[in-house]
């Protein structure tokens, strides 16, 4: 598969269209800022760096929802899972849009909803990643135009692998979390608990946590003592990140904004119109930026 690549400075990018547009490498003098796609010609697209979560971001219940009076039920999309995940835009190839410009690409994809795609998502749009690279920082924004003559439910996130969590610390705060019950779905909201709260740095706990915490501060940051190396993720328009620590033999975490709560499009965030999916116009667009700026510190 094709690798796009851009370099600024010590800032290296290495994108695959073709496996769901997905960052396979960003590195900063040579350091892995993000997680690296493992250099396998069976490697997928959640073993990289980032994904764009689009048209919605992580589970719709059982792939089931009612909109405008109707009826919807999506393809699952994530081997047993019961539920549909983090949208078709990470499964699918992306296109390169031609430019001369040296310090950004960008990726467009394009979903007509017809036959078995409207199983992934019932309305048509076109999606792109405009990547944008300074000598230490990576600027993505990704839209969502809507091409359906009619106003539809959308959601946008991005979806980074922080590498070496078992060397890292990290710093994020929120307003709130969304509790999740056995299902992975949500059931209700609640204060950051004690074993979540992460305001002060400290390691990240494995195993700990996979939720999405409403009212995020906007801004996350993660740093390696060893390394002195510190990433800040931060992004101005998606008000909710997901935070997510898996078993420490993954070494990851991951930290998410986003434009929704999880299964906002059947909860409805809860009654709190911050927390739910946005509904487009007819042939109108979602954007959000994400922001990743790397340092070294003292």
């Amino acid at each position: 598969m094709q690798t796009v690549r851009r370099d600024v400075g010590p800032l290296s990018l290495e994108l695959i269209p073709e496996l769901g547009g997905v960052i396979s490498r960003l590195t900063w003098h040579g350091k892995a800022i993000l997680r690296s796609l493992p250099d396998s010609p069976f490697a997928a697209v959640n073993q990289g760096g980032s994904f764009a979560l689009v048209p919605y971001s992580n589970r719709i219940a059982e792939g089931q929802f009612h909109f405008a009076s109707c009826d919807y039920a999506l393809q699952r999309n994530f081997g047993d899972h019961p539920h549909s995940i983090h949208g078709n835009g990470w499964q699918q190839p992306w296109q390169v849009e031609e430019s001369e410009d040296e310090r950004s690409v960008m990726l467009v994809l394009a979903h007509d909803a017809q036959g078995e795609s409207a199983a992934q998502w019932p309305w048509p749009y076109r999606a792109t990643q405009r990547f944008t690279l300074q000598e230490n920082a990576l600027c993505i924004t990704l839209t969502y135009h809507n091409l359906a003559d009619q106003a539809v439910p959308a959601g946008l996130g991005f979806h980074p692998y922080f590498p070496r969590a078992a060397q890292a610390e990290i710093q994020f705060a929120a307003g709130g979390v969304v509790l999740n019950g056995h299902n992975a779905l949500p059931t209700g909201l609640a204060p950051v608990p004690a074993q979540w709260d992460y305001r002060s740095w400290r390691k990240p706990e494995p195993a700990t946590v996979d939720n999405c915490f409403h009212h995020w501060s906007g801004c996350a940051r993660v740093r390696w003592p060893d390394e002195k190396l510190m990433v800040t993720v931060s992004s101005p328009d998606a008000p909710h990140a997901i935070l997510f620590m898996p078993p420490a033999d993954r070494d990851f975490v991951a930290i998410e904004p986003v434009s929704h709560i999880n299964d906002a499009i059947n909860n409805g965030g809860f009654g709190d119109p911050a927390l739910a999916m946005a509904t487009v116009p007819a042939h109108g667009q979602l954007q959000i930026t994400m922001l990743l700026e790397v340092s070294h510190y003292a």
